[in-house]
């Protein structure tokens, strides 16, 4: 099965990418990453007239960014009461302002450059799957609206009217949050970059990054790039460099899109097109893309190319959620890689002198990466100092048993697959 979202995004990219590179460039910064933070850092960079270059193995957006649910939603997933315990008050602040606010900044850039990416701006629901569940989305709510976020919560009879989706006994409205399709975003992304003047190069994979006279050289296949500074943004994707070896820990999330709806399903599904998760350990998600597909998707992996055991459990799933659609037909069914952090929040790494790492969005990718994006090119361009940013800088931790522990969760993840026939 295929992705959806590589088969529906914009299929002219010769005017934003120079494909491979071949030769010899220099630049001031080098980005190694083609997506979201790695193309909003060039853009940012680019637009303070810095001369940057983007470094991608594969595609733009091969990675995380072209995978994801397409959800653009606000703040980290622990609390902000956690952020400040662990970050300390005025870290935590600041970082909970910048990603409580960054679903707004992503609206203002595809407003202004008129981002053709299917944004819906209806908000977003987190649905409570449990009535202990409501306790904790009624203390998010809370502490989300001190930092001035526009959400409500809904009762479970508005969250049936506004899903007309069973099990579920509240949720939370995001009013500025909003959905898209991610790989399109991170398109829009390359060509404001690229129309800012970065040089974005595909199909050239990073492999080797060495000190020549105070200066950095990155080596791939067929060219070089002499730089000053470089941000590595590879996320949960870094294949061919290893700086991140230990520093999160893999989880996959999968997703299948059906056959578009008919009108009638329509009405019985999502009928005011908000874009869903819940609060099950397990995580679910549920929404509808540009074309009415209806998208379902979940923390684990496919495992197998016909994706039997998803579709059966979809099936099942979906036939408690929204029974009144009957069967679907699924087209399309793909999975991707989060970079969980030590502590579920985004990790910012000075590295070496000139080498910087951008990583750990633990799920929380699309907004979080923009304006992670935003604050490491004020950071290279002393804007901002080391103590100015909403980013913790150097605090990342390398995670103990880390193989063991995706191994755990994955495998967790299944068997709760397995579990939902039985209990939900």
């Amino acid at each position: 099965m295929e992705n959806l979202w590589q088969q529906t995004k914009h299929q002219n990219l010769t005017d934003i990418t120079s494909h491979n590179l071949n030769g010899e460039i220099e630049v001031d910064v080098t980005v190694v990453g083609g997506g979201f933070s790695g193309l909003s850092t060039a853009y940012h960079l680019a637009q303070q007239g810095v001369r940057v270059a983007v470094l991608e193995a594969v595609d733009v957006g091969e990675g995380a960014s072209g995978r994801n649910v397409g959800l653009a939603n606000a703040g980290l997933w622990i609390m902000p009461k956690q952020a400040e315990q662990l970050l300390g008050g005025r870290q935590g602040q600041q970082l909970n302002q910048l990603l409580i606010d960054a679903p707004v900044y992503v609206k203002a850039l595809i407003d202004r450059y008129n981002i053709d990416c299917d944004y819906n701006s209806n908000g977003t629901l987190h649905l409570a799957h449990s009535m202990a569940s409501v306790k904790q989305l009624q203390e998010r709510q809370r502490q989300l609206r001190a930092y001035g976020a526009d959400i409500d919560f809904l009762a479970a009879t508005t969250v049936y009217e506004k899903t007309q989706a069973k099990g579920y006994n509240g949720a939370l409205l995001d009013h500025r949050a909003g959905a898209l399709h991610p790989l399109k975003y991170c398109q829009g992304l390359a060509r404001i970059a690229q129309n800012c003047g970065a040089k974005i190069y595909t199909q050239s994979p990073v492999l080797n990054i060495d000190k020549v006279a105070g200066r950095l050289l990155l080596s791939t296949s067929q060219g070089r790039v002499n730089t000053d500074q470089v941000v590595i943004a590879t996320n949960a994707y870094e294949d061919h460099l290893n700086y991140s070896q230990g520093m999160f820990t893999p989880l996959h999330f999968c997703q299948l899109a059906s056959a578009p709806l008919t009108q009638q399903q329509h009405a019985q599904c999502l009928p005011d097109d908000n874009g869903c998760w819940d609060t099950g350990m397990v995580m679910r998600s549920f929404r509808k893309d540009a074309s009415g597909r209806l998208l379902i998707g979940t923390v684990g992996n496919i495992h197998t190319e016909a994706a039997k055991g998803f579709k059966y459990w979809a099936q099942h799933v979906l036939g408690k959620t929204f029974p009144q659609l009957g069967e679907l037909e699924y087209q399309y069914g793909w999975s991707g890689k989060i970079a969980k952090s030590h502590n579920n929040i985004p990790q910012l790494r000075q590295i070496d002198n000139n080498i910087i790492q951008i990583m750990g969005y633990s799920g929380r990718g699309i907004a979080g990466a923009t304006v992670a994006g935003r604050e490491i090119a004020d950071y290279l361009t002393q804007q901002k100092s080391s103590s100015d940013l909403a980013l913790p800088l150097n605090q990342a931790q390398a995670i103990s048993f880390n193989q063991l522990r995706a191994t755990v969760y994955e495998l967790g993840s299944q068997i709760s697959h397995i579990s939902d026939h039985l209990l939900r």
